[in-house]
């Protein structure tokens, strides 16, 4: 009986070692399987998601859109106050004053709006993440037209993009 019971285990190990050596992506996290799936910023994404316990938790993708959604929101809501500032800073800017009074108020309210329609409706949900990604982007193209480079709002502006991006290849898993 002994010697069947080692078999058998050497059998469920030699199992465990060919199912690893097959699909070792299985080992990833949630978090890292949709950053991969971001190409070239996959680094950048990886660096912004590892931080959030939640994200990096996740074993869901449902889960895991509702936190990277979550942080989205966030992150926009805190840029949308340092814009705004930088604004009141320079009153006659046309193009800051856009940003934080149309197009991050904007951003907000997609990440918002993506975040209600995830359980119901993911495929809204995606084309909502892609519309606050381009307020991102006329966000970056209007600073641009009107002012000198300003390293910390393209950071910014970069990270919502990204943000945006991320949180579409995470709700993709659910349509």
């Amino acid at each position: 009986m002994k010697s069947t019971t080692s078999s058998f285990s050497f059998f469920i190990i030699c199992l465990c070692l060919i199912s690893y050596a097959v699909n070792p992506a299985s080992c990833l996290n949630l978090y890292e399987i949709v950053c991969s799936e971001t190409g070239p910023d996959s680094h950048a994404c990886l660096d912004l998601l590892k931080g959030d316990y939640k994200i990096v938790a996740a074993t869901n993708y449902h889960d895991l859109s509702t936190f990277i959604l979550d942080l989205a929101i966030f992150q926009a809501i805190a840029f949308q106050g340092y814009i705004e500032d930088v604004a009141n800073h320079f009153t006659h800017d046309k193009a800051i004053r856009q940003c934080a009074d149309e197009f991050y108020i904007k951003i907000i309210a997609l990440f918002k709006t993506a975040l209600g329609e995830l359980e119901n409706n993911p495929q809204n949900s995606k084309n909502d993440v892609q519309s606050a990604g381009n307020g991102a982007t006329n966000c970056e193209k209007a600073i641009r037209n009107e002012r000198e480079f300003n390293p910390n709002i393209h950071a910014q502006n970069n990270q919502m993009f990204l943000l945006s991006e991320i949180a579409f290849f995470s709700i993709n898993h659910l349509t």
